[in-house]
């Protein structure tokens, strides 16, 4: 019973670190993300929040964090969308990536982490 349990428990920590997750009173949802990707090209994507959040993205890819031009802080607009786009590097290790959108409203927190695969 206690392997069950534990069986459970990790499954539900797995889900909760992919999908979306509240650390306090901001929902970041995923609405879309362009995957899989080849080096070269461009990656999207596309956020769902409190209108007026405060975003900030992270790739974080073998050789760590991606400093790429389109990977800047945005406010989501008065819908809630916040988007970005960026290419990603010629050189970019194949691999399924993290990407960790998070947004806040004055000392409110959320996130969101996926994984972006490059080919």
């Amino acid at each position: 019973m206690t392997r069950s349990i534990l069986s459970t428990m990790t499954a539900v920590v797995l889900v909760a670190t992919l999908g979306t997750t509240a650390l306090a009173d901001v929902a970041v949802d995923l609405v879309r993300l362009t995957t899989p990707v080849t080096p070269f090209s461009d990656a999207t994507l596309e956020a769902k929040t409190n209108p007026g959040a405060a975003c900030t993205i992270t790739v974080l890819y073998k050789s760590g964090a991606s400093r790429a031009r389109g990977l800047v802080p945005r406010e989501a607009n008065s819908y809630g969308r916040v988007s970005w786009t960026w290419r990603v590097g010629s050189n970019t290790t194949p691999g399924k990536w993290p990407v960790i959108v998070r947004c806040s409203v004055r000392d409110d927190v959320g996130e969101v982490r996926t994984l972006l695969e490059v080919r």
